[in-house]
């Protein structure tokens, strides 16, 4: 915009390092494909999810067409446990595939588990090469380019392994879950460096499950690991952004203190004022604008409402609070980017 002081680029990092922004940033920090952008750019789910060509022209129209000051890809969160040998279904173009089959399903497959090479299995190759095709274009308008990994905990009972099998081990077994732990640290670190190395300058460190367990679990099986690859993949130096899903306010808190993560990215069950007052300024906050009954089922209006407020009780990013739903209206999408321009100066890192 012709009144803004900073680049997209340079609003979004310094937001993450909590220094002061001339507005907030209207960043793209979860997946941002929707049907309305596939018919707008011509690449469409389930292709724009498996070849960087289409990745790429669904990515741009995030920015080019909707507004949305940033590029992601890719748009599904299976890409580590499909590279590990699990097996995915229902590809179609306004929903978000779904794990047939995981590649860990007994014990002597934790023993045989190997981190994926990014530059061979499954479709790294292509988020690789989607990204390095990014970079020319993301550098020309200064925006940032964010890519998933998944963190440890989330990886594995998401991706990895069945979450009825996770839960068992935790019981019966916790050594063998550790011992995958660690190796799901290794796979989400060797799969950053990666995605650094062909040009993401921000990783979206996906911890969706976490608001499964119970904060004593957390703090045993998720946050120790979470900090070990979050430091790692910072020190690589990119921006790292920790994602939550579900109600995580029993967490959030302790989950402030993963060592290496620069923001805490809120789902829509946490209330962004308390939100704010349970991390004070630990960390900068992301969100968290509902993306179903808002943005999907809302008007214009509540859409810019419901940002308003967020920006208001200490968001330092506005973004839905979970992946922007496929089929959410083009005007609610551009509805929540002109709440960003017009309140944007009312956020707490604008007004520093």
């Amino acid at each position: 915009m012709a009144d803004d002081e900073m680049t997209p680029k340079e609003r979004f990092h310094a937001a993450l390092r909590q220094e002061p922004v001339d507005r907030i940033p209207i960043t793209g920090i979860t997946q941002t494909g929707t049907v309305d952008l596939m018919e707008a750019c011509g690449a469409y789910w389930p292709e724009a999810n498996q070849k960087a060509e289409g990745m790429v022209k669904l990515a741009w129209a995030a920015y080019e067409v909707a507004g949305i000051e940033s590029v992601r890809v890719p748009f599904d969160v299976y890409i580590e446990g499909e590279a590990a040998g699990g097996e995915l279904y229902k590809w179609k173009k306004d929903n978000q595939p779904m794990m047939k089959k995981y590649a860990i399903e007994t014990p002597e497959d934790v023993d045989k588990y190997e981190p994926p090479d990014p530059k061979r299995d499954g479709r790294m190759p292509e988020v690789l090469k989607a990204i390095e095709m990014l970079v020319p274009k993301a550098e020309k308008v200064n925006i940032p380019i964010i890519s998933p990994v998944f963190a440890p905990f989330s990886l594995i009972s998401l991706s990895l392994v069945n979450m009825v099998n996770v839960m068992m081990w935790l019981k019966t077994d916790p050594d063998l879950y550790h011992k995958l732990a660690k190796k799901a640290v290794e796979t989400g670190v060797i799969y950053a460096e990666a995605l650094i190395d062909a040009g993401a300058d921000t990783i979206f460190y996906n911890g969706g499950a976490d608001g499964t367990v119970k904060l004593d679990d957390f703090l045993k099986i998720s946050q120790p690991y979470s900090s070990e690859g979050a430091k790692k993949i910072r020190e690589m130096g990119a921006y790292v952004v920790y994602h939550s899903c579900a109600n995580v306010k029993h967490l959030l808190k302790d989950m402030a203190d993963i060592e290496g993560i620069h923001c805490i990215s809120v789902s829509q069950e946490v209330d962004m004022k308390e939100s704010r007052e349970l991390v004070g300024d630990k960390v900068a906050l992301a969100g968290n604008v509902d993306p179903t009954y808002t943005l999907v089922k809302g008007t214009p209006e509540k859409v810019k409402e419901e940002a308003k407020y967020c920006i208001e009780s200490g968001t330092d990013v506005l973004c839905p609070g979970c992946g922007w739903g496929p089929t959410t209206p083009l005007e609610n999408m551009k509805a929540l980017v002109a709440a960003g321009h017009e309140f944007g100066k009312m956020a707490r890192l604008a007004r520093k």
